[in-house]
């Protein structure tokens, strides 16, 4: 920018000198260029040299997956079924508390693809505690089974029979055993109840 402003300078003085200008103060008016400096690149800058940013701490990375289960009848994509986004939701909801209780010992994963009460002395004592693990168990497995119920359904077209639901229970429960945390009660096939090692 000072080479721009010297060579305004130099330009106007060649002039001053050609022109033969004898009148005072000068026959020439020198307006130099308004010239503001700040600390930012300019646009032309920021695409030769690039632009260094680093990314806020509140930054997401959001991806999307194209399904059926969002479709509607008339096959274009909607905005997902209500009622799987309500069982959603309570899932959500409750995710802390069953972690929780999953780490007492005080519920565990069936290999029908909901939780289950493990008698835990701190709940056979206090009823007041156990109605309300029994509330959030209830919840949690309606909100599966909705899950099942609607997914099937979205997919098959049909209403699912019970062997389906129960075989997608089946399948949701192996990804549930997968997820768990070691000291975790899962139910084998079997039926038999272990902790996750």
């Amino acid at each position: 920018m000072k080479k721009h402003l010297l060579a305004v300078i130099i330009l106007s003085l060649a002039c001053y000198t050609l022109s033969g200008c004898k009148s005072t103060p000068s026959c020439l008016t020198v307006v130099p260029p308004e010239i503001n400096l700040t600390g930012e690149k300019t646009v032309i800058e920021r695409q030769i040299v690039g632009d260094y940013m680093e990314l806020e701490k509140d930054a997401w990375t959001v991806s999307s997956i194209r399904t059926t289960v969002g479709k509607t009848e008339g096959g274009s994509q909607g905005s997902g079924d209500p009622e799987i986004i309500k069982s959603i939701k309570v899932q959500e909801f409750h995710a802390g508390k069953i972690r929780e209780y999953k780490t007492e010992g005080a519920i565990g994963e069936t290999s029908a693809g909901y939780v289950s009460y493990i008698e835990s002395p701190q709940y056979e004592s206090s009823p007041e505690l156990k109605k309300i693990l029994h509330t959030v168990i209830d919840e949690e497995n309606k909100a599966r089974r909705d899950i099942f119920l609607k997914t099937l359904a979205k997919s098959g077209g049909k209403e699912p029979s019970k062997s389906e639901i129960d075989s997608f229970g089946k399948i949701f429960s192996e990804e549930q055993r997968a997820l768990a945390q070691k000291g975790d009660w899962v139910q084998d096939n079997s039926g038999k109840w272990t902790r996750k090692k």
